[in-house]
Parts: C-alpha cells; sequence; structure tokens
C-alpha cells in the first residue's frame, strides 16, 4: 500500500490488515515507521467516514 490517503471502505479493510500485521514492530524501525503512516491513514479516513456516526445511530 503506498503512502496515500484511503479513499475506499475495501482501501481501508486492507491497511487494518497490514497494521494488524505490523503492531509488533520494533521500536525505530522501517515497519514502526509504516505502522505509524497506516494508523494515521486510517484514523484519517475513519473521520472522513463515520463523522457524526453515533449522533445519527441514536436519533430516533
Amino acid at each position: 500500500m503506498e503512502d496515500t490517503p484511503i479513499r475506499t471502505a475495501e482501501k481501508h479493510r486492507q491497511a487494518l490488515h497490514q497494521i494488524e500485521g505490523l503492531w509488533h514492530a520494533a521500536r525505530d524501525s522501517p515497519d514502526e515507521v509504516r505502522l505509524e503512516k497506516l494508523v494515521a491513514a486510517v484514523e484519517a479516513y475513519e473521520a472522513r467516514s463515520f463523522s457524526g456516526w453515533n449522533d445519527k445511530q441514536t436519533q430516533g
């Protein structure tokens, strides 16, 4: 996965899978850098895609 924003649900799923594989990356390793980039991309996607989700779910 390249260092671009996540724009689709499929790319989001792929990023989550990659994060799982990198979760125990050694400190200061290239894998840790990749993990941090993936987490930031996932957080940005989720903020865009799921913002207000709880409000919509609780409104009657």
